[in-house]
Formats: C-alpha cells, sequence, structure tokens
C-alpha cells in the first residue's frame, strides 16, 4: 500500500532525513514523500541537503519553498556561500519548487496560508512566512493544512510533538532550534522524530487518524 509521508524544515541535517526515510523503509517508487520547506540555514550542511532533496526529487517526492529558500533565491551565489555556477544551479532549483500542493485530503505549504484569500491569491511571503492570523484562525478549507515553519514548542507544546489546530498540522518539531527532526505517515498515522544531538535514538508515536478530514490526533 503507497504511502504518503510528510517532513519540514530540515535546515541542514540532510543525513537525518536520509536516516528516517531508510529507517522507514520508504519506497519512492510507489509512495509519495512531500518536504515543506526550510533545507537551508542553522544546520551543518545547507548545500549537502539540497543536493539530497534534488535526489529524492528526481526519484518522486515533491519540495515546496520555505522562507529560508527565498532568502538564497535572491542572493548573489557568492553571499549564499558558492561560486557563480553552484549558486546558481541551487538557484534554479530553488526557483522551480512550488509554494503549496495538495494532494488527497491534505494542502501541503511551508507556513501556513492567510484567512480570506484564495489560494490562487495568496502572496509567496504569506505561503512562507505566516505565523499568528494562520495558526489562530479556524478551519480554512475542508483538507487539513500540514505545515511547517514556526517550531511546535512556539506553539504551547513539547520540542518532540506535533501540533494540531481546526483542520491545521504543525509538524516542525525544531531541527534548527536544535530539537528534532521529524517525519510523518499521513496515511497510518504514524510520526517519528531523531534528536538533532542524539541521532541514533528514533521515537516513533502512533497517532489517530480521524473521519474524512485525515486529520491525526
Amino acid at each position: 500500500m503507497s504511502q504518503v509521508y510528510a517532513v519540514s524544515d530540515i535546515h541542514g541535517y540532510g543525513y537525518l532525513l536520509e536516516i528516517l526515510l531508510q529507517h522507514v523503509h520508504y519506497q519512492p517508487e510507489a509512495d509519495r514523500l512531500f518536504l515543506l520547506g526550510d533545507y537551508v540555514n542553522k544546520g551543518p550542511d545547507s548545500a549537502g541537503t539540497l543536493d539530497y532533496v534534488k535526489e529524492l526529487c528526481y526519484a518522486g517526492a515533491v519540495a515546496l519553498q520555505g522562507n529560508n529558500e527565498r532568502k538564497w533565491l535572491h542572493q548573489l551565489p557568492e553571499q549564499a556561500g558558492f561560486v557563480a555556477p553552484q549558486g546558481l544551479q541551487y538557484q534554479q532549483f530553488i526557483a522551480a519548487m512550488p509554494l503549496w500542493i495538495e494532494h488527497d485530503k491534505y494542502l501541503f505549504v511551508h507556513a501556513g496560508i492567510r484567512p480570506d484569500i484564495p489560494l490562487h491569491a495568496q502572496k509567496p511571503e504569506d505561503l512562507t512566512e505566516i505565523r499568528e492570523p494562520f495558526h489562530q484562525s479556524p478551519r480554512l478549507m475542508d483538507k487539513t493544512i500540514v505545515f511547517g515553519h514556526t517550531s511546535t514548542f512556539r506553539l504551547g507544546v513539547q520540542p518532540h510533538q506535533l501540533w494540531f489546530g481546526d483542520g491545521k498540522l504543525g509538524i516542525d518539531t525544531g531541527a534548527g532550534h536544535g530539537y528534532y527532526l521529524s517525519l510523518v505517515n499521513l496515511t497510518s498515522g504514524i510520526h517519528w522524530s531523531i534528536s538533532v544531538t542524539r541521532p541514533e535514538n528514533i521515537t516513533c508515536r502512533k497517532l489517530r487518524i480521524t473521519g474524512a478530514s485525515g486529520l491525526a490526533k
């Protein structure tokens, strides 16, 4: 059976994502993998992580832009720490990334959406940078919005926990802040997390998938 996976805010810890995908026996020819942005900055290997994301996309994954990729997109290559040809390759890869994507009963986006504005009219800054107006809004659509950008500990839960709102699921568990990288299986309702300081430990938690909304609790 095909599985739907989501991960966000890898922040230079591409090797941890590789460990998680190996752990869950991810099969790119059958499964769907959605990467929700912020592959770069804060962590140890931004370039290597982007290279790995590119490999995953070639194999069938979908990678969205995050606000940190947009910073790279608007920098000169040397400002991001690269010689021009390498930097231009990364910028071209980032520029081709979508800002959001719908799949089945989910909308995947980096930061969220601005209430009362049609999806096609959302600004890139809203989709990659919004916080409170999105978090605090009632349900915005008939799909569950899966997002990152704001680490869940900033939303009032423990750093290793996902955040559940009204039609929203936050999956950034703070790798960029020294906490955890999380991979969520939305098909079977399983959440794996790996510590950036103790990567030998992978924690698995079962989530409950509810009804037509597909929202895990």
